[in-house]
């Protein structure tokens, strides 16, 4: 996973995970795996339900 932020604004942050497929991060995003992966954010992140979105691209090259 690699977390960044634009240049342009500082409160905000990107979370870039990679995985083999779609499907593969579908069933993750459902398991319990994913609520206990997010116990671990730290005091104070807030996340903005409207403002947060879930985006997938093909990876071209290495």
């Amino acid at each position: 996973m690699d977390v960044v932020s634009p240049t342009s604004d500082d409160a905000e942050v990107w979370l870039l995970t990679y995985w083999k497929d779609e499907e593969s991060y579908r069933r993750w995003h459902h398991s319990h795996l994913y609520r206990e992966s997010h116990g671990g954010i730290p005091a104070g992140l807030k996340l903005i339900p409207q403002a947060t979105e879930i985006r997938t691209f093909r990876y071209i090259t290495d």
